[in-house]
């Protein structure tokens, strides 16, 4: 602090500071001695407060501060939390934590947070020290906390029933014995007391089975009244308490006023309920998960829905809970209608042959004069090429059969969505005797051992039997479809909702169902492959370790297209895998380049500065793309947007064109790893035929030979914890 003069001015300078020269400024330090050393410490030791575990001139010369810093007892237990507002419960049962911290005698209790418990769960009682109950100088300590014995906290009591290791090993340097651990009172109540049947708790279903619905689609047939007709309806089950929906689904135009509910969500009882059961009778069964199934007829006051079919979330739920294997679905009749196009339309048709296409010899049975078949237009609209979105599915497929010269072939199958047709293609390989390139002509394939002499179309293949690890009999010819394009993968995610391969939220619940039903499956399998972690990095487990463990868990119940949607969903190293990519793409480049004998980068140099005009250094890909094909690059589209998609950009998704310069740089030749066989192989027959489309089918191999599953973010969608502790 200065004193300032008046009669100068308020500017630094002209004023004194009183504590120039000063030597003692009040703060009295606090000496301590560790180990017969005097050292300054920030606190005395008089200030500690800590349990009575020494006598005086017995306890370590070390503060208590420093020898038991970071030192807690970790207790488990519970409390009962009465309910007044609830007439089927008196009270429930709420688990806690205990902390003690030796450093100072705290106590903190705390409640783990659970979702959708519908508490304000979290720290309960603060860090402090606790008084004994009906004492004002006694605090807990040590003695006082064990497994079996009951705490009074503010007028809480708590029951403690486990410990972690360190708090069972402290105690028993220090004489204390330390019961086993008492499982939670929960496991106790659902035992059968003196043959009673166990109670029915709708909180514990609304928990475990919440947001969970089975969706099933039926009809009801109303046409033997007058003016009745068949109603399409979807039925859906609600697993957290039981009840059932019904919505009708009218099709378009059909002149009828949709209603809000077919029926509204409520028990559906089995049979219709008498006067007597209403009014104070015993309870009414209702419809039960059990119940329903494919074909099954429910009894909805009176009128008969039948179940046709099922979502896919709904057929997984089946096939593990009650092991239904079989899915398929029920026709629903036609409508009857005096019209005379229908009937001519809905006829039957003599048998078809096998010869020419199935829709070209119906319509050639319909009518005699000569029309083309009719396509499926909106279709057609929705699923062809747009833009740069081809709608096509491509996968690698090898042959299966007894001949060893076919091991060794190559195919690419390419599905077109818009017409549900297949092509097959052959890599060619040097010196391997077999010619590449169309194998197959783009048709609808249809499915083995279907007898096609009948009058309505037999079944074909269709976009949901094209996954990575499905066998396809095209001709008699048996494939194995072995990677696929990222186009495939990436449009399979993104529509989820159509392909169950590709649904992580079902692919997950399928590997926790799993795990929950085996007994102490999820702590066997995270304590088995804890230590298959990368050391440097704790959260990261090689690929091949991680597919490994879900090989010993599933068995035979996931498909390789679903270990690969977990691997790109849960990748932990990004950006990684694009490496060998770049310099495949390369000596793919370089290839057509030497075979079309183009040589002209200085050009293409002068031209990529011309169309620079804010000298920026980048370029969108548009532009970029008619400058390359205006130099003519003898490259196909596929080739050149693979080569586009890998050069570095800017935050704008702008291409730096320099980087194009070095790609096409023929003084640095792509670097082969010679010890990767599968990347030398696939470098050295990399040049694609004419009429196949260029795709690079040996990225998933390397994926799953390298790299890395991020460990954590798995266990941690698993959202299995619960499991553990309990």
């Amino acid at each position: 602090m200065s004193i300032r003069n008046p009669r100068l001015p308020l500017l630094p300078g002209y004023g004194t500071n009183t504590l120039i020269g000063k030597t003692n400024f009040g703060v009295r330090p606090v000496f301590t001695s560790i180990d017969k050393v005097n050292m300054l410490v920030d606190k005395s030791e008089g200030t500690n407060r800590v349990p009575s575990l020494y006598a005086r001139k017995q306890a370590p010369e070390l503060p208590t501060w420093i020898m038991y810093d970071k030192h807690i007892l970790h207790f488990q237990g519970y409390f009962q939390q009465t309910l007044q507002e609830m007439r089927s419960a008196s009270h429930i049962l709420r688990k806690v934590e205990i902390y003690f911290f030796l450093e100072d005698g705290t106590i903190k209790v705390m409640e783990p947070r659970t979702e959708n418990s519908g508490l304000s769960q979290g720290t309960l009682i603060t860090r402090q020290r606790i008084r004994l109950p009906h004492s004002y100088d006694m605090y807990y300590d040590v003695l006082d906390l064990n497994i079996g014995r009951e705490v009074t906290f503010h007028g809480k009591v708590f029951k403690i029933i486990n410990c972690d290791n360190f708090t069972r090993v402290y105690l028993n340097r220090l004489g204390i014995n330390v019961p086993d651990p008492i499982p939670w009172p929960d496991a106790i109540e659902r035992a059968p007391d003196s043959g009673k049947p166990p109670k029915h708790r709708p909180f514990r279903q609304f928990l475990d089975h919440d947001r969970q619905v089975l969706r099933f689609f039926g009809y009801w047939d109303d046409r033997p009244t007058q003016f009745g007709t068949i109603h399409h309806l979807e039925i859906h089950y609600f697993l957290a308490d039981d009840t059932i929906e019904i919505k009708e689904k009218l099709p378009p135009n059909s002149g009828v006023e949709a209603g809000p509910m077919f029926l509204k969500r409520m028990r559906l009882p089995r049979k219709i309920p008498s006067r007597v059961e209403m009014t104070g009778g015993p309870k009414i069964e209702s419809y039960a998960p059990a119940d329903l199934s494919i074909g099954a007829v429910l009894n909805v006051y009176g009128r008969k829905v039948v179940l046709t079919d099922c979502d896919p979330y709904t057929k997984e739920y089946y096939r593990v809970t009650y092991g239904f294997d079989n899915f398929d679905p029920l026709p629903t009749p036609n409508e009857h209608t005096e019209s005379i196009n229908t009937d001519m339309a809905n006829r039957e048709l003599p048998p078809w042959n096998g010869y020419g296409s199935y829709e070209d010899s119906a319509e050639n049975c319909r009518t005699v004069e000569l029309k083309p078949p009719h396509r499926d237009f909106i279709k057609f609209l929705h699923k062809d090429r747009i833009g740069f979105d081809s709608h096509i599915l491509r996968f690698a497929a090898r042959l299966i059969n007894d001949n060893p010269e076919d091991v060794e072939r190559y195919f690419i199958v390419l599905y077109y969505l818009c017409d549900d047709t297949i092509g097959v293609y052959e890599l060619g390989e040097r010196n391997s005797g077999f010619l590449g390139g169309k194998f197959f002509r783009r048709d609808k394939m249809y499915l083995p051992d279907v007898n096609f002499f009948v009058p309505k179309e037999p079944p074909a293949y269709t976009d949901k039997d094209m996954w990575v690890g499905n066998e396809l009999v095209i001709n008699k010819h048996r494939f194995r479809l072995i990677a696929a394009d990222e186009y495939a993968l990436r449009y399979m995610e993104l529509n989820a909702n159509e392909y169950p391969m590709a649904n992580i939220a079902l692919i997950m619940d399928k590997i926790r169902r799993t795990l929950v039903m085996e007994e102490n499956g999820y702590k066997n399998f995270v304590a088995k492959y804890m230590e298959a972690v990368v050391p440097d990095k704790k959260e990261l487990m090689s690929i091949k370790c991680f597919k490994q463990a879900l090989k010993e868990i599933m068995c035979e119940k996931m498909t390789e297209h679903e270990f690969l949607t977990i691997i790109r969903h849960f990748r932990g190293d990004p950006g990684k895998e694009k490496s060998p990519r770049r310099e495949m793409i390369r000596s793919l480049v370089f290839t057509e380049l030497t075979r079309g004998l183009w040589d002209n980068r200085d050009r293409l140099r002068e031209g990529l500065l011309h169309a620079d005009e804010t000298g920026l250094g980048t370029l969108p890909v548009p532009r970029l793309r008619q400058i390359l094909l205006a130099h003519r690059l003898p490259i196909n589209t596929d080739l050149m947007d693979c080569m586009l998609g890998i050069l570095r950009k800017d935050e704008n998704c702008n291409i730096y064109y320099q980087d194009l310069m070095d790609f096409l740089d023929f003084q640095t030749r792509p670097v082969v790893n010679l010890s990767d066989a599968d990347y030398t192989k696939i470098v050295r027959h990399a040049p694609p035929l004419k009429d196949v489309e260029c795709k690079f089918w040996s990225e998933q191999e390397a994926i799953i030979k390298e790299g890395f599953v991020n460990w954590n973010a798995f266990l941690c969608q698993l959202n299995l914890e619960h499991v553990v502790k309990s």
